[in-house]
């Protein structure tokens, strides 16, 4: 009887086979999972770094305004002390004028009024230049809003390449994913926030112009107080009221450049009692003009043209005389301000912290994935071994022969509550006034990739 040889040998190759059949299959998944989590993390990458740059873009928005905001705050309060300079100068001629017959006083109140006038002469070129130099700078931060808004823009393209080269150099934009991206650029973020100016009529620069005004400092707005003892008192049947009235306003004018007008007057308001058989008892008296002085700065209208009894910390209303005299030693420094400046703000009038979501599609062809298949393993002499076939991706394609992911990412506005709490408790919403712009990665749904599927077998 002879023994069987041979048989361990053809069994162990049909297990041989099926063990690097095996191997392979595992090998293919393996890289295949490995280069679509790559591609994920590459993805994620590009669009947050994206996401990043138009989140930055909003801030610096958010820091300009700001910026331009304290400058016209600013401006307010060098016209301010240029009509406060031209009221002291005046009051003090006065003073000197009504006294100069008195020995000794008249010396003083002369010397005193050369000292305000001296003051007045370096104060009113002072706050000159100053505007001029204000009105530079937030010309120059509304031209950088314009200048980052587009460059912001180009980076966005050029930093989403270069981050998913870096990552994966193999990886590419699809076509379709490109043209989103262009569209949100180009449509979505440019009507998510633009640049508004005094021609708006969409409220935003009303919203503008009332910030400016209403971040001027009480002093600025208001300057109106009376003086104490010895210049206010009754010695019955006579008393004296001295008042100093001022205040600076912010006004429209049309088309052209908005105007800081200001006044500053100070008066004598002397009363005596007497009683008269038609009138009956009562004080009369008036006001005697001591000083005043205006100023202002955009276009060519004095405080003339502004007559509401309101403004300037009621001027007109308490110390009418005063202010009627007031345009006589305006200063004019409409040709060193040009109004309010052109700046960008959300377009959407609803409140809301988050705006629109950057999408990006990323593919990869399956040929630079390093597989069996790329490898040449099972491909080659395949008629000698046909009765075992090794070449195990030859009925297994991706669609399109290539893997694809989506990544998404959110810009949205937080400031944290525990640092800072609004005192009337209400929530902060979305603007372009505080720089709390942030980005992060986003949940993609469902039906967002089960488009990315139907896209990928369509192209």
């Amino acid at each position: 009887m002879h023994k069987e040889r041979g048989q361990s040998l053809v069994l162990g190759s049909v297990f041989l086979a099926t063990i690097v059949m095996s191997i392979l299959y595992l090998f293919n998944v393996s890289q295949q999972n490995l280069n679509k989590t790559k591609l994920q993390n590459s993805a994620d990458a590009t669009v947050i770094s994206a996401a990043h740059l138009l989140s930055r873009d909003l801030n610096f928005k958010a820091y300009t305004n700001r910026a331009m905001v304290a400058n016209h705050v600013a401006i307010a309060q060098y016209v301010g002390l240029s009509s406060w300079g031209n009221m002291s100068e005046k009051a003090g001629e006065n003073l000197a004028n009504v006294t100069s017959w008195i020995p000794l006083v008249g010396q003083i109140t002369s010397a005193v009024e050369g000292v305000l006038r001296a003051i007045n002469q370096v104060l009113q070129p002072a706050m000159n230049g100053a505007v001029l130099a204000t009105d530079i700078v937030n010309t120059g931060l509304s031209i950088s809003q314009d200048l980052m808004n587009s460059a912001t823009m180009l980076a966005v393209v050029e930093t989403s390449n270069d981050v998913l080269e870096a990552n994966d150099n193999e990886a590419y934009v699809d076509i379709a994913s490109a043209v989103g991206v262009g569209e949100f650029l180009l449509h979505d973020w440019v009507n998510f926030q633009g640049s508004f100016d005094r021609n708006d009529d969409t409220g935003r620069y009303q919203e503008h112009f009332d910030l400016i005004t209403n971040s001027v400092d009480p002093f600025t707005k208001n300057r109106s107080f009376g003086w104490g003892f010895p210049f206010t008192q009754t010695i019955f049947p006579n008393k004296v009221n001295t008042r100093q009235t001022g205040g600076t306003e912010l006004f429209k004018n049309g088309s052209d450049a908005e105007v800081w007008s200001a006044m500053d007057t100070l008066g004598f308001h002397v009363y005596f009692f007497s009683c008269k058989f038609t009138s009956g008892c009562k004080w009369r008296g008036g006001e005697v003009p001591a000083g005043w002085g205006a100023s202002h700065a955009g276009s060519d209208k004095n405080t003339t043209n502004y007559r509401s009894r309101n403004y300037y910390g009621r001027s007109r209303g308490i110390n009418g005389t005063a202010s009627r005299f007031a345009y006589r030693n305006e200063e004019d420094i409409n040709s060193s301000y040009s109004g309010l400046q052109s700046f960008y703000d959300i377009t959407d009038t609803e409140q809301k912290n988050v705006a629109p979501m950057l999408t990006l599609v990323v593919s990869k062809n399956k040929s630079d994935i390093t597989t069996s298949s790329s490898l040449n393993i099972g491909k080659e002499n395949q008629n000698s071994t046909r009765l075992i076939d090794i070449n195990i991706e030859e009925n297994t394609k991706l669609p399109r022969d290539k893997i694809t992911v989506l990544s998404k990412a959110k810009i949205y506005y937080f400031r944290d509550q525990s640092l800072w709490r609004r005192a009337d408790s209400k929530w902060e919403y979305g603007n372009l006034y505080n720089p709390y712009w942030q980005a992060t990665l986003n949940e993609t749904t469902d039906s967002e990739r089960a488009l990315l599927t139907a896209l990928a077998l369509a192209l």
